[in-house]
């Protein structure tokens, strides 16, 4: 029988998930373990690629395969997704020559000026489709340039997380398309190919820059050595890949023009599909699957911080959530949802490690609006919801004031659990959430896109058949008026505290 099994990986921020599914979509087996960053600085921060990325994969395909019972000869192919943009340099023997530069860094903020001042804004976003701002990869690649030249000389290539993952276990250095469009400034989106122009500008090595592909396409095979260090069988196809916003847009099904899906990660991230790119600054602007494009709201602490919160305050609910084996989140819901929509006038705005889309401001910081006396944990904790709800409006205003169609949206990742948080954010916007709760997220939509790579789905619409869509979250409009005004508040807070 012909293999029929996919698997599926994501590395996140906080930790790595697995899926085994069949060519049905069905879950055989998952897996998740937690890890963490290493914030070095203020605005510094790094992983170790081998204990975050490797030892991670190799710990979830040992635990799938033997949760699941498969034969490692029966899976049809491996996906993996990670965070992004970042950047790892390895060197010829295809080792790591310094720690991982992930999204959350801001250390390349002298790169950034100087290619204003060199090259200008109007040049790099007709380029790359993309602002100036140490979010994207290739201005990291500039600070390793000028910052680390011994470490630089000894690179062989630049990857990133998923992308070494892949080299390890094939050989192959490769990226794909959507990856490479945010390691801007230096990428052509247009070209798809490494820009000559601004790699010449900026005096980065091309050839240090690997081959970039579809997502979909096979870029490789597990080679002898990556079946001796991970049990999966020798010759088994690896897809190219993408970031994993774009894979957990991909499990809910978000293919065509004006399909949306929102991320409720440690990131916020709003995809929005167009079929041709109406690019604006304000957004993260990638290319897509199946021809198509996305411009992307990027929104740094959305799950972020309310695990902050967890962490910090929610002592009482994380010991209960020990004892009675349930989700300590779960339990901060139950009060916040005592707490009347608005928090008695507290606004949060949720820029504690700065912000990427739309303002595109490192320095900006978060704020709690509003506070007095009769404030309580559980209205701080209910404010931070709501601010993913005013972030995500804001987005949406955006888009409608560009052209850009927004004709539904499907709340995705693990956030999207919590029914308040989902009812929170609809009765902002105004606009009605689909979900789909037993979609695992970007893992999934990595299996699914191995499946479209090997052919055993023969088009990217093939993967809208596994999306199981059990609940609309529809805005009660009363309460978004009531918002509207907090709202105005909200978007208020960061002209007015800027300086």
């Amino acid at each position: 029988m012909a293999a029929q099994y996919l698997f599926g990986i994501d590395i996140g921020t906080f930790g790595s998930k697995g899926v085994l599914i069949d060519a049905e979509g069905k879950l055989h087996a998952e897996h998740f373990i937690e890890h963490g960053v290493n914030v070095v600085r203020p605005g510094w921060v790094e992983q170790d690629p081998e204990r975050c990325y490797w030892q991670d994969f190799k710990t979830i395909t040992r635990i799938l395969l033997e949760e699941s019972k498969i034969d490692p000869g029966d899976i049809a192919g491996i996906g993996i997704s990670s965070l992004a943009p970042d950047m790892l340099p390895i060197d010829r023997d295809g080792k790591p020559v310094r720690p991982c530069i992930i999204y959350m860094d801001r250390r390349a903020e002298r790169e950034c000026k100087w290619v204003q001042d060199n090259i200008g804004f109007e040049r790099v976003f007709e380029v790359s489709g993309n602002a100036i701002d140490s979010y994207f990869a290739g201005y990291e690649v500039l600070w390793y340039l000028n910052n680390e030249p011994e470490n630089y000389d000894r690179t062989w290539k630049i990857l990133n997380a998923d992308k070494y993952i892949i080299y390890k276990l094939t050989g192959e250095a490769v990226i794909d398309h959507t990856t490479a469009t945010i390691f801007a400034p230096l990428f052509d989106y247009k070209r798809r190919e490494w820009s000559e122009e601004i790699c010449g500008i900026t005096g980065v090595d091309i050839d240090k820059l690997p081959r970039s592909f579809e997502p979909h396409e096979v870029v490789g095979e597990v080679d002898s050595k990556g079946e001796r260090e991970t049990g999966l069988a020798e010759g088994t196809p690896i897809v190219s890949g993408a970031p994993d916003a774009m894979m957990s847009s991909l499990s809910v099904g978000i293919l065509d023009r004006g399909e949306s899906a929102f991320t409720y990660g440690t990131t916020g991230c709003w995809v929005i599909v167009q079929e041709e790119p109406r690019f604006d600054p304000r957004f993260v602007n990638a290319l897509y699957f199946s021809g198509k494009y996305t411009s992307v709201g990027a929104m740094v602490t959305t799950g972020g911080l309310v695990r902050w919160f967890r962490d910090q305050f929610g002592h009482p609910e994380r010991q209960r959530a020990e004892v009675e084996g349930i989700s300590a989140y779960r339990l901060l819901d139950e009060e916040a949802e005592k707490i009347p929509p608005g928090c008695d006038g507290l606004v949060t705005l949720p820029y504690f490690m700065g912000e990427r889309t739309p303002i595109w401001d490192p320095m900006a910081r978060g704020i709690i609006f509003g506070l007095n006396l009769y404030h309580t944990r559980a209205h701080i904790y209910r404010s931070l919801l709501e601010a993913a709800g005013y972030a995500l409006k804001q987005h949406m205003e955006i888009a409608r004031e560009i052209g850009i169609e927004v004709k539904s949206m499907i709340a995705a990742n693990g956030g999207a659990k919590s029914k308040l948080w989902r009812q929170i954010v609809s009765d902002i916007t105004g606009f009605p959430q689909l979900y789909v709760p037993k979609a695992p997220g970007a893992p999934f939509g990595d299996a699914l896109l191995v499946g479209i790579g090997v052919g055993l789905f023969k088009r990217f619409e093939d993967v809208k058949r596994f999306v199981k869509v059990e609940e609309e979250v529809i805005p009660n409009k009363t309460l978004t008026k009531i918002y509207s005004k907090l709202f105005q508040v909200y978007k208020n807070l960061y002209p007015h505290t800027r300086s």
